[in-house]
């Protein structure tokens, strides 16, 4: 991928950085601005840290500072995701140290994004501890603005590096560097801790790395290995809690599992060799389905977190010896479970999922010789055990 360097933007006390964007099948770089010093050396001592509630009030003022002015365009507000911040936030950091705007791949690449349908990357500098200032300067800026007010972005990530003011290759009192992600997602890929407040702010990057060895906790058990992994890409005890069983295996398929508590809400680790490891929200009524259902001895092992989708409802997809389980929750139905590899289950996505027959408003019941699942835009498909044929009906 070119590059366009050009001399430092200087305006108002603050930087220009640089805007990169992503969709479908192209990448472009646009309305560059990059520092031109050679990268620093051994400079993670640059790096100020901050009380976490500084960093979520900053990280708050961004979000709602984008947000008033997309809505007074009449666009969406943007939500924002930890998991997303997570992302940019190493890399925020990166440029701190290596004394230079850049931006790297991994916005793009990370397995946490998901799966984006488009994607904008724009970085600001501060010479003063003003976050307000890096949205106007976006805002005053072609190829940023452009990002901004994108009517496609859905979520974002904010990452905020805070500096000491004396980095010895740029010449300027560097104070704060924000990165901000910007994603749109289709079928509700979008990360599930999405949410319309900041909550729990990633720490620097090298507060978040993964440990070589298992992390200890106030009830003495430890986190490692891919429930580890997974932990911490999910936001660690900012977002899971403290883990409140150790690592316990011998499931079905190899599997295991560790459970989570913040505030006395639980979650559960899952792992499996099929499936890696997946979040299981035991709160909510996807979570409490899926253990009614026999936990991974019914549906088998989540192979995605839950998710929600834009108009409100939200999805989580299990996995056990190939066949998947997909569990849909709506207000108006509750949690319905859609056998994707069964026959009606494949009838329904070819269908469209829930974009055509609709949200399942039952699971699927037996009558006779015949299997049977209605769904909410007043469809029924039936299936024949004697012809193996597929049916569809109206209620």
């Amino acid at each position: 991928m070119a590059k366009h360097r050009c001399a430092p933007a200087r305006r108002h006390g603050r930087m220009a950085a640089l805007a990169l964007s992503a969709g479908i099948g192209a990448t472009t770089l646009a309305g560059t601005s990059l520092l031109t010093a050679p990268a620093a050396q051994a400079a993670a001592q640059d790096l100020v840290q901050v009380d976490a509630l500084t960093r979520q009030n900053d990280a708050q003022i961004i979000l709602d500072e984008i947000n008033r002015y997309r809505e007074s365009l009449g666009l969406r507000s943007l939500k924002y995701s930890a998991t997303l911040s997570q992302v940019v936030q190493k890399e925020s950091d990166r440029q701190v140290v290596e004394e230079r705007f850049s931006h790297s791949t991994s916005f793009l690449t990370d397995p946490r994004v998901g799966p984006y349908t488009n994607a904008n990357e724009v970085i600001a500098l501060e010479y003063h501890r003003d976050v307000r200032a890096l949205v106007a300067w976006w805002k005053s800026s072609a190829a940023h603005d452009k990002a901004l007010k994108d009517p496609r972005h859905e979520v974002i990530g904010i990452g905020l590096s805070y500096a000491d003011g004396r980095l010895e290759n740029t010449g300027q009192p560097w104070q704060v560097l924000s990165t901000v992600n910007l994603y749109g997602y289709a079928n509700g890929g979008a990360p599930a801790d999405a949410t319309t407040r900041v909550g729990g702010t990633p720490a620097y990057s090298n507060e978040t790395a993964q440990p070589t060895t298992p992390l200890p906790s106030p009830s003495g058990y430890g986190v490692a290995g891919a429930i580890g992994a997974k932990y911490h890409a999910l936001g660690g005890a900012s977002v899971l809690g403290t883990p409140i069983t150790p690592e316990i295996g011998g499931l079905r398929s190899g599997g295991a599992y560790q459970e989570f508590s913040l505030n006395g809400r639980k979650s559960t680790l899952y792992w499996s060799p099929a499936t890696g490891a997946h979040r299981l929200e035991n709160a909510t009524t996807i979570g409490q389905k899926f253990v009614a259902a026999g936990r991974e001895n019914g549906y088998g092992y989540p192979s995605t977190e839950e998710r929600r989708l834009p108009d409100g409802s939200s999805y989580q997809v299990y996995s056990r010896d190939g066949a998947l389980t997909k569990v849909l929750w709506t207000r108006a139905y509750g949690a319905r479970a859609v056998k994707e590899t069964g026959a009606i289950g494949r009838a329904w996505k070819a269908a469209g999922f829930e974009r055509g027959y609709g949200y399942p408003v039952t699971d699927e019941i037996r009558s006779g010789t015949t299997v049977y699942q209605r769904f909410s835009n007043r469809y029924k498909v039936i299936w024949s055990s004697t012809t193996g044929q597929i049916t569809v009906t109206g209620w």
